[in-house]
């Protein structure tokens, strides 16, 4: 049997290629792919009683979650939104702060330092994170999620979850097209579980019968990687500190 890191690089691969056949997605390869009524996905995740009780929402930039992102900047949310690669950590975007015709563009992966207010890796800045909404190249019926291979998501997570911003109950949905779900897909100690998925067609609540990761691996991540990391270096700093 193929060691995890393997299978899950098939399933992408397949995924990819499937989607590009198909013109789904119009260059998926390494990226979140964007798909065709990726706003119809982000509608339904908009009508569900979790989102709509939700007071602080956190959504990765990448280009298929950006109707979420929009969507919660109108609703009124406190949107916590990633910098690219985690490099400039966390940005919160509220519209009491932003200007309507703004909205789109600062809910853009290239509008987030303009219009956002950079936060400091606290949960006092940050606060209580009550749903996390992400893309995904596959998900599982039993709540396994394959990202690009990067690991960015689990890593938010992670911190998140070392501040205390979220912890093993809080809501994930993950955001794909329907080809995108299968029945299982590989999970590993660090893979972050999702709860929900939405697809421009359904709405899927998963098994999840495994735990997420309680803490940042940090003899995992070597010093080059924690410097090139705001909330990295700030955490690494504190522990540091009590040290």
């Amino acid at each position: 049997m193929q060691p995890y890191p393997a299978l899950k690089e098939d399933i992408r691969k397949n995924i990819w290629e499937r989607m590009e056949a198909e013109r789904l997605s119009l260059t998926p390869q390494g990226t979140i792919p964007t798909f065709p009524d990726q706003n119809k996905a982000a509608e339904r995740l908009r009508r569900l009683e979790i989102y709509k009780r939700a007071d602080t929402v956190m959504v990765p930039p990448d280009q298929a979650q950006l109707q979420v992102r929009i969507n919660a900047v109108m609703d009124g949310k406190r949107l916590i939104m990633a910098s690219p690669g985690l490099r400039d950590g966390f940005y919160l975007l509220h519209k009491s702060e932003i200007k309507a015709r703004d909205w789109k563009d600062a809910a853009r992966s290239s509008g987030v330092r303009r219009f956002g207010k950079k936060l400091a890796t606290t949960h006092f800045e940050i606060g209580t994170v009550d749903l996390m909404a992400t893309g995904a190249v596959a998900v599982g019926l039993k709540g396994g999620r394959i990202g690009k291979g990067s690991g960015y998501f689990d890593l938010e997570y992670m911190i998140l979850r070392e501040i205390g911003s979220v912890d093993e109950i809080t809501p994930i949905c993950a955001l794909v097209d329907d080809c995108q779900v299968l029945k299982e897909v590989p999970m590993e100690a660090k893979d972050v579980a999702v709860d929900l998925i939405c697809t421009p067609t359904r709405i899927i609540t998963t098994e999840r019968p495994l735990s997420r990761p309680t803490k940042i691996p940090w003899g995992l991540l070597n010093e080059k990687y924690i410097k090139g990391m705001r909330p990295l270096r700030e955490l690494s700093r504190n522990n540091e500190e009590k040290d």
